[in-house]
């Protein structure tokens, strides 16, 4: 039998590749995509805080939303709060795309969930929440123990 964490990793690596696979046409990586994706869900953020949501370091971030941004995507805005930050918005001919986006998310799902009834479904959700929770403790033990 497999490893627990290689069996994690090959399905995330495989959803993953799909996903890049089926968004090709539209000219956005993955990494552009989870932007947008970030964006739509909490507009106007900080390119820090961008980062920091999908997980990228602050020169690649500037990298995806220079692309994002020549492609009209997303604008970047003064901070009212702060002159030297950049807010980074959306743009309305990013919604269409976001729509898109979560078409193929969907049925990228719907293939990776083929066959596994509800029931199967439910317990494999609680079953990663319980072990995202307990990384997610260990995580913060660590941090206060060095505190």
């Amino acid at each position: 039998m497999q490893s627990l964490g290689l069996l994690l990793h090959d399905a995330a690596r495989l959803m993953k590749s799909e996903f890049e696979k089926r968004a090709r046409e539209h000219r956005l990586s993955l990494m552009q995509w989870r932007t947008l994706g970030a964006l739509s869900r909490n507009d106007g953020m900080s390119q820090v805080a961008l980062a920091a949501r999908v997980e990228a370091s602050q020169m690649t971030m500037s990298d995806i939303i220079d692309r994002l941004e020549s492609e009209g995507l997303v604008r970047r805005e003064s901070d009212p709060s702060d002159g030297r930050a950049k807010l980074v918005r959306i743009t309305e001919a990013a919604l269409p795309v976001v729509a898109e986006m979560h078409e193929i998310a969907a049925t990228v799902y719907a293939t990776a969930l083929d066959g596994i009834t509800p029931q199967d479904l439910d317990a494999l959700t609680r079953a990663l929440q319980q072990i995202v929770g307990n990384l997610e403790t260990a995580a913060s033990d660590k941090k206060d123990e060095v505190a």
